[in-house]
């Protein structure tokens, strides 16, 4: 139950942390032809998994369960980068929709292999 809990508690503040950084980032970056403030919150979570990710066996289960399936499964965001896809190919928008799915896949691959080399 303590699990439950932790996932819920994580959960609930990697989702707010999603909305803040994300309106503050459509602030800031101008409104182009990528869904900028999703890829840079997908490419922040990779990164941060990355580094949690070596440190789980050195934590309490529900410190870890907290931090990588709550607080980062709620941050990042692939289910609103499915949606923001299908959007720039609905608008046929292909090059577009490539060049975000291509960056947002490679580079939160490569941002959670920077992450997790810091410890290994």
């Amino acid at each position: 139950m303590n699990h439950v809990l932790s996932v819920f508690i994580g959960g609930f503040f990697g989702s707010a942390s999603r909305y803040v950084l994300q309106m503050v980032f459509n602030r800031l970056l101008p409104s182009g032809s990528i869904p900028f403030s999703i890829l840079l919150i997908n490419l922040v979570g990779s990164f941060g998994l990355g580094i949690a990710y070596p440190q789980k066996e050195a934590w309490d289960s529900s410190v870890q369960v907290f931090l990588t399936i709550g607080f980062l499964g709620a941050f990042t965001t692939f289910s609103t980068f499915s949606m923001e896809t299908l959007e720039l190919i609905r608008k046929y928008r292909y090059l577009d929709s490539l060049i975000y799915i291509t960056v947002s896949i490679l580079g939160c691959i490569g941002a959670f292999l920077c992450g997790y080399l810091i410890y290994v």
